[in-house]
Formats: structure tokens, sequence, C-alpha cells
């Protein structure tokens, strides 16, 4: 290139250096078929493939920042409506607690608990009056069975009593057939009627009617008075006889 006087001599040389290559860039090209054209169109590929890219980066990174701060004002919008519904029309600042109402919730509190044990209390003493009462019923009831089977055991003492007495006072009274009989219990029912069925309970003995030896015996043996069924001498002792003697 020309050079110009007003210029200076190494910016002269600079530029000089600067148009002698890209001359021998295309030149180099044109000698090497097409390479330096394709190489240049690919470094040219290049740039604009990274200017892209650059483009691209920075525009989500400017949709990331219009993202976050259009959720950080919805949030903040979220936020104010909420404090706004829960803020009175009278809020006229953030309230403290004051210490009358702390030691009013303080005293509610111990209430509560006294009232509580109250309770407990009361649930333990029910619980023993109810126990208390249980076991004075089951005493009550066992004293009043052990008074029953005494007052039994007495009348059975005093009625062997009475037969012990009568049986060694020896009233026996004789029928016929030399049959004899004695009441040691008057009965309190009516006399047996003759052909009528009958229950008895009886022992048979030898020889001796209280000491001799027990041939039979039963508690609850059944006949008809005066048809034959038992020995003659039972139709003859029972007749007469009223029911429960």
């Amino acid at each position: 290139p020309a050079q110009h006087p007003s210029v200076p001599a190494a910016r002269r040389q600079t530029m000089g250096r600067r148009n002698r290559s890209k001359r021998n860039l295309w030149d180099d090209g044109d000698d090497d078929d097409g390479d330096g054209l394709e190489r240049a169109e690919a470094e040219w590929l290049m740039h604009r493939r990274s200017r892209l890219m650059e483009k691209r980066r920075r525009t989500e990174a400017e949709d990331k920042e219009v993202s976050t701060a259009k959720s950080e004002n919805d949030k903040n919008e979220v936020e104010s409506s909420v404090s706004e519904q829960n803020t009175p029309n009278n809020y006229a600042g953030p309230q403290t607690t004051s210490p009358k109402n702390a030691n009013s919730s303080e005293e509610d509190k111990i209430e509560r608990l006294k009232l509580k044990k109250r309770r407990q209390k009361e649930k333990r003493k029910e619980k023993k009056a109810r126990a208390t009462s249980a076991a004075k019923a089951i005493e009550q009831c066992r004293q009043e069975s052990q008074k029953s089977l005494q007052n039994k055991q007495n009348r059975e003492q005093e009625k062997k009593k009475r037969i012990k007495e009568v049986v060694q006072s020896q009233q026996f009274i004789t029928l016929e057939k030399g049959v004899k009989y004695q009441d040691l219990i008057v009965g309190k029912g009516p006399p047996v009627q003759h052909r009528k069925k009958v229950r008895v309970s009886y022992t048979l003995r030898s020889k001796s009617h209280t000491t001799g030896k027990i041939l039979d015996s039963s508690a609850n043996f059944g006949f008809r008075l005066g048809k034959g069924e038992v020995i003659k001498g039972w139709d003859i002792g029972l007749r007469d006889m009223r029911v429960g003697g």
C-alpha cells in the first residue's frame, strides 16, 4: 500500500504486515485449489457459532433473571395478601404479649393442672370406695352363709337329741301282728291315705334298731300303701302316719 507521510513508520509497518497476511491468505487459497477458502469459511462458521452460543447464554440468563424476579414478586404479593388478611383493620403494628397476659395464661395452665389432679384423686377415691363396698358385701355374704350353716347344724343336733331322748324312753306302741312303732317326730302334714303312693326314708338293722348292723337303707323309696307291694309290717306301721313324720 502507499505510504502516507503523516502515518508513523511503526504503524505503517504493522498495517503492511496485516495487508500482506490477508493477501497471502487469499493467494494461498488460490494456490492450494480452494483450501484457504474452506479454512476461512470454517473459521467464520466457528466464530459465528461462538457468537450465537454467547447470545443464547445471555438470553437464557436474562430469561432466568426475569423468571426469578417474577417469582419473587409473586411471593411478595402472596405474603402481603396473607398479612393483610391476618392483620385487623385497627392494626397498629407488631403486637407483643404483655406480662399480664403471660401471667394469666400461666395461671390458667396451673388451674387446669389442679383440676386434672383433683379429678384423678376423686376417681381413685371412688374406685377405693367401690372396692371397699364389694369387700364388705362379700364378707357379709360369707357371714350369712356361715350363720345359716351353723343354724342348720344346730337344728340337726337338736333333732338328734330329741330322737335320742325318745328312743331311750322306749315308748313303743304295739299294733296288730306284733308290729311296734314309735313317733320320733310327729309330722305336720296330712295323714297318709290307704292305697296312695308314699315315699319313705328307712334304715334296716339286725337285732337292735339303734346299734345293729345296717342291712338295707334308702332315702327315697316309693310304694302304694296297703296293696302288698312291701312287707306287711310296713302297711301296718305306716297307717295313720302324718307326712313329714
